[in-house]
């Protein structure tokens, strides 16, 4: 399973409450589904973590998710098999405008959160993203700036996202710079963040918390 890095699972106590969650599934891929909850500490002081989660069926080659209105801007997240049991999770950005393939950004500050692999045929990915809330720096910018002007509004009532994947056998490749097929499906969606909090009682969200489990 290709990781930034992994964190054991921890009982929390009192810290945090039950998040409140943001589920889409796509019509035209009703197995595949998008789910998005943020720390009220991020939302109020607009820096921070925020988590995702991408469920995908086997029968997907893989699936990606976007945040922003366009693939030029956009910080990505891609999913696919690594193995029977295990995923990879690859955070890509365009280098180009959008007019090839995203690349493997190694400047996300993404986590593969226990739960994460292969069970019943379904590929599951649960992320804490802590360099979303704009664009991420990319290799040939300076690790200071991001590469684009994009920017998340935590507690946004209706943000857009994107969404795509493709039809095919499972790449069982755990190299998160793998080169991947044309999307045969993808859409749109906009999601209500304002719907998607969960309070912390501290100033900082324990860093194993996984609000998908």
């Amino acid at each position: 399973m290709y990781i930034s890095h992994i964190l054991p699972a921890v009982a929390l106590g009192s810290a945090l409450a039950t998040a409140d969650i943001v589920t889409y599934s796509p019509p035209t891929e009703p197995g595949l589904s998008y789910s998005l909850t943020i720390p009220n500490t991020t939302t109020a002081t607009n820096s921070g973590p925020i988590y995702l989660q991408i469920t995908a069926p086997t029968t997907l080659q893989w699936a990606s998710l976007g945040q922003g209105a366009e693939m030029a801007s956009a910080n990505l997240f891609i999913l696919w098999a690594a193995s029977s049991t295990d995923v990879t999770l690859s955070p890509r950005s365009s280098l180009d405008g959008g007019q090839s393939e995203p690349q493997y950004n190694a400047l996300a500050n993404v986590t593969l959160l226990p739960g994460s692999g292969i069970k019943n045929d379904v590929m599951t990915a649960n992320i804490r993203c802590d360099n979303c809330l704009s664009a991420w720096p990319t290799p040939s910018a300076p690790s200071s700036e991001p590469s684009s002007a994009y920017t998340l509004d935590p507690k946004g009532t209706s943000t857009p996202w994107f969404w795509a994947s493709f039809t095919g056998p499972p790449l069982n490749n755990p190299d998160p710079s793998a080169d991947l097929a044309m999307h045969d499906d993808k859409g749109t969606m906009q999601l209500d963040l304002s719907r998607a909090q969960f309070a912390v009682s501290g100033d900082t969200t324990d860093p194993s918390y996984n609000p998908f489990q």
